[in-house]
């Protein structure tokens, strides 16, 4: 057995061969407390990786970086031979050394693993999607029924008549019913319906006679991979679930096949048939649970991003035409803003929405309507804005006038506030209703628009509202943040690159709303350099990323997500990939301050 873990990267990208070469010329080396493992300006001999304690990098007296156990470093320091920085020991420490002569070797004979300690930021970004792939096996195996979903029973009595059973199935567009029989339950399906058919049996004739009471059941906590066995052991095309012994559920072969692929499909599939906001509700924690697996299986943020947005709109619009009347839904538009307008929230967050209404238009109860929608957004998990971007407030439900004088407003008189709400527009999206509203909204803010230098330069000056916590010899600046040292992924590096994209779409007429359209848009125009627009998307995709694993990890503890990244939960590799990210945000806010000419303000 390997007494090193090659499970990480790069030394995942290892061959057989290279890994016991490699293992049999590493040493395992001891450490003290406030031992120096490598002295600034020291000749690099070795690369370590922690077994067993924990060391820190410090530039002066200023901590850079934490190794825990199976973190390695320095791959920089390796490539230059000597680094500036000192490496202490926090706790006494177990390490792992190996030879630089051989690392170096291994870096020209294999092109992936040196891919780590010259490539860039793209070709990292691989290797932790890699990593990530690595968990789809285990993710598969340890799902359950729960995590699937199924399908909610339609139950009939046996004395029904197949004909209710019939009314029964197509008003809740299933393929079958439960059929309660005093103590007994029984399941009838599409096929029992092609039988008596052939067979010519009156449609009057109970329901019970005809169905089978013989149920095949699972539990909703038993394994998942036991549901698709037990169906291809016994060729069954559904189950019936059961929670402590009670039927919950129907869990089709359709369902387990495409969990085990992609059941994206499945969930829109299920948000056209649902007809409640119980269902709903149920559906909106499929989408998390889709989320975890795509993660898991290297889905990268970008691409996740946009499905997690198609299956919101999905949501919103049918919870929308649930609660609000047909009458109120054709003459107005549903839209989100901001990140979930763009296509770049994935988790959710707090609620950003509004409702454009026709000219003229004056509906019953709209508050009414309005209040119950937020409140269902609520109960799917989307706590509410806490600057109050959301219908039920009335500030967010204007008439087409009405949002022609908030243009202008935002424009002829421009302040912080009026500024960000601007921003937030130009992201919308419609989700339901008569989107020509939004596409007049969009015309009238193009026409308003004006050659106005000053103008651009205030609505792009957000972007230096907040620092980029990144210092000299691209060490990590962190605050305290409940008991622990953490930085802010989105002011610190999200929010700059969206806002700078943003700014630059707006005042060369971009209509795309995603971040990487905007950015391509503004390429294809030479308003931004190719290689600088590739590093902003990797960038976001990066800041992205270690977004949403936080965030998943905050959850698993019972918290919700927020954009407060302790560095210790790191990774070499992933603090790496931060670092770099934050290096473009700097690069970026750089270009347009002097674009936008911001120090000038």
């Amino acid at each position: 057995m390997s007494r090193f873990d090659f499970s990480q990267p790069p030394f995942d990208t290892l061959s057989p061969a290279e890994r016991d070469a490699l293992e049999a010329r590493a040493d395992i080396v001891y450490f003290p407390d406030d031992a120096v493992v490598i002295a600034p300006n020291q000749a690099i001999d070795a690369m370590y990786v922690v077994i067993k304690g924990k060391v820190c990098e410090l530039a002066d007296e200023e901590v850079v970086a934490r190794y825990h156990p199976r973190d390695s470093f320095d791959a920089r320091a390796l490539i230059a031979g000597q680094t500036p920085h000192r490496f202490l020991v926090e706790e006494e420490a177990l390490l792992f050394a190996l030879p630089r002569a051989e690392l170096l070797a291994l870096t020209e004979n294999n092109p992936r693993f040196g891919a780590y300690f010259y490539a860039g930021v793209s070709h990292k970004l691989g290797m932790l999607a890699q990593r990530a792939g690595n968990q789809e096996l285990q993710t598969l195996l340890t799902a359950t029924v729960r995590d699937a979903g199924c399908r909610q029973p339609v139950f009939v009595d046996a004395a029904d008549s197949i004909r209710d059973a019939a009314a029964a199935m197509k008003s809740h567009r299933s393929k079958s019913v439960l059929v309660r029989a005093g103590e007994r339950l029984g399941i009838f399906t599409t096929t029992d319906f092609r039988d008596i058919i052939v067979d010519g049996v009156d449609s009057a004739e109970p329901v019970g006679r005809h169905c089978g009471y013989d149920l095949l059941t699972i539990d909703i906590d038993d394994f998942l991979f036991n549901a698709l066995l037990l169906m291809t052991q016994r060729n069954l095309r559904r189950l019936v679930v059961t929670d402590r012994g009670s039927a919950v559920g129907i869990l089709a072969q359709v369902d387990v096949l495409s969990y085990f692929s992609n059941h994206s499909h499945l969930i829109a599939q299920r948000l056209e048939q649902a007809s409640s906001l119980d269902e709903l509700s149920d559906i909106a924690g499929q989408i998390d649970r889709l989320i975890r697996i795509l993660s898991g299986h290297g889905v990268r943020p970008p691409q996740l991003g946009r499905l997690v947005q198609a299956l919101n709109a999905r949501l919103f619009s049918r919870a929308w035409r649930m609660i609000a009347p047909a009458d109120l839904v054709d003459n107005s538009c549903l839209i989100v803003l901001g990140s979930e307008g763009r296509g770049e929230q994935i988790l959710k967050t707090d609620q950003d929405n509004a409702l454009l209404l026709r000219d003229g238009y004056a509906p019953e109860r709209l508050a009414e309507h309005c209040q119950a929608f937020s409140a269902a957004l609520a109960r799917f998990g989307y706590p509410p804005c806490p600057g109050g971007v959301m219908v039920s407030n009335p500030e967010w439900r204007l008439t087409r006038a009405a949002m022609r004088d908030r243009i202008h407003g935002w424009l002829a008189h421009p302040s912080g506030e009026g500024m960000m709400r601007l921003a937030i527009f130009c992201d919308a999206e419609a989700v339901c209703g008569d989107a020509s509203l939004l596409q007049d909204s969009r015309a009238y803010l193009r026409e308003r628009l004006q050659d106005d230098a000053g103008f651009y330069a205030r609505f792009a000056r957000a972007v230096d509202q907040f620092d980029t916590p990144l210092g000299p010899f691209s060490r990590l600046r962190t605050r305290e943040h409940e008991g622990q040292d953490a930085l802010d992924l989105k002011k610190g590096g999200i929010f700059p690159l969206v806002h700078g994209l943003r700014a630059l779409a707006l005042e060369n007429s971009v209509a795309e709303t995603a971040s990487p359209a905007r950015a391509q848009a503004l390429v294809a125009q030479g308003r931004l350099e190719p290689a600088l627009a590739d590093d902003v998307c990797e960038a976001l995709s990066i800041l992205a990323q270690l977004r949403l694993e936080h965030g998943l990890r905050r959850m698993d503890a019972g918290q919700p997500p927020d954009n407060l990244l302790p560095p210790e939960q790191l990774s070499t590799l992933e603090r790496d990939l931060l670092k770099e990210a934050l290096a473009v945000v700097k690069r970026f806010k750089a270009l347009l301050r002097h674009h936008f000419r911001l120090g000038s303000l």
